[in-house]
């Protein structure tokens, strides 16, 4: 018997000890969470260094660090990039559509370029005349060069010719026809530049033809009335620099032009005295011009008849019309 029960109890023992190992392990878990609610619930004062390390980790004070983070990236990034973006809204007036906006990185100068190129930095450069009303009230009978380098000397200006009828000096005709003149072509839109308006002056013909020079004219018009030792003799005419001119060379042709385009017109509204158009190379206000230029003899003044109408300023107007009309014609070629 006490054999048998011994076997008993033997058997059994295992399962008494799996039954205490359970309990010990509950008795573990309850304890567990114990400890866990006490931590939670305790106050960070009385925490020890192991415990704060951990709520550290654990995920309801995450939030916290959070919210650190996220302001310390983004203002450090944003203004570094906001500045070199520039939004501007196009209205009607720039592209004459509905407006719209563009976003643009630093092209506030490539876009404002093209407005700048609509108000025009210099004018035109208009068509320029320089007339030269030839002579003047006290001759100068100094002598200068004929031309640049020449030995050859001439007067720089004379007094010019007097009206056989109406005892008008030439160079107070010159400047009035001038005046009509310079009104004519202004209406027709050519810049005109006077050497004189003044009969009381002293300037050389050399003088003038720089004058013509330094504004770089696209035509010298030297104004002059002609004389002669014949009374018959009458008509308009114009002189133009020689073929033959070494000084001229570079202004013949386009001298030539002017003067084929004012003598077309004039020979179907006034008298001419033939050929109309006479060359040479000894007069210094051609031999000093760089520019082209013609010189107009328009009338004689040593024929009665033309000398009265010259001093008609319904004539001289018809007259200094027709040169101006012509000139226009060569300045449209």
């Amino acid at each position: 018997m006490n054999k048998k029960k011994k076997q008993i109890l033997f058997a059994l023992l295992p399962c008494f000890i799996l039954i205490i190992a359970g309990l010990v392990l509950l008795n573990i878990n309850d304890l567990e969470r114990t400890n866990s609610t006490a931590i939670k619930t305790t106050s960070p004062v009385t925490k020890t260094a192991g415990e704060e390390e951990k709520t550290v980790e654990t995920p309801e004070e995450m939030p916290e660090e959070m919210p650190e983070e996220t302001p310390e990236e983004t203002p450090e990034e944003m203004p570094e990039e906001t500045p070199k973006l520039e939004t501007i809204e196009q209205t009607d007036s720039d592209l004459g559509e509905t407006p719209s906006v563009i976003t643009r990185q630093n092209s506030i100068k490539e876009e404002s370029e093209p407005e700048e190129t609509v108000v025009p930095e210099a004018k035109e450069k208009r068509f320029l005349v320089v007339i030269d009303p030839g002579h003047q009230v006290k001759a100068n009978l100094d002598q200068e060069p004929v031309g640049p380098g020449a030995t050859e000397t001439k007067y720089k200006v004379t007094g010019g010719t007097t009206g056989i009828k109406t005892g008008v000096p030439e160079y107070e005709l010159n400047l009035k026809a001038a005046f009509l003149l310079k009104a004519e072509l202004e209406r027709r839109g050519i810049q005109v530049i006077l050497t004189r308006d003044s009969n009381e002056v002293d300037i050389s013909n050399r003088e003038r033809a720089e004058i013509a020079n330094t504004h770089k004219a696209d035509l010298f018009v030297r104004l002059h009335a002609d004389g002669s030792e014949n009374p018959d003799t009458k008509g308009f005419s114009i002189l133009i620099p020689s073929s033959e001119n070494p000084y001229t060379k570079p202004i013949v042709d386009r001298s030539s032009q002017a003067a084929d385009e004012v003598m077309a017109l004039a020979r179907t509204q006034l008298a001419i005295n033939e050929p109309g158009i006479f060359p040479r190379n000894d007069m210094s206000g051609f031999n000093w011009s760089k520019v082209p230029v013609i010189l107009p003899e328009i009338g004689f003044m040593t024929n009665p008849e033309e000398d009265v109408m010259l001093s008609s300023e319904e004539y001289l107007l018809k007259v200094m019309k027709v040169l101006a009309e012509g000139i226009t014609n060569y300045k449209d070629q």
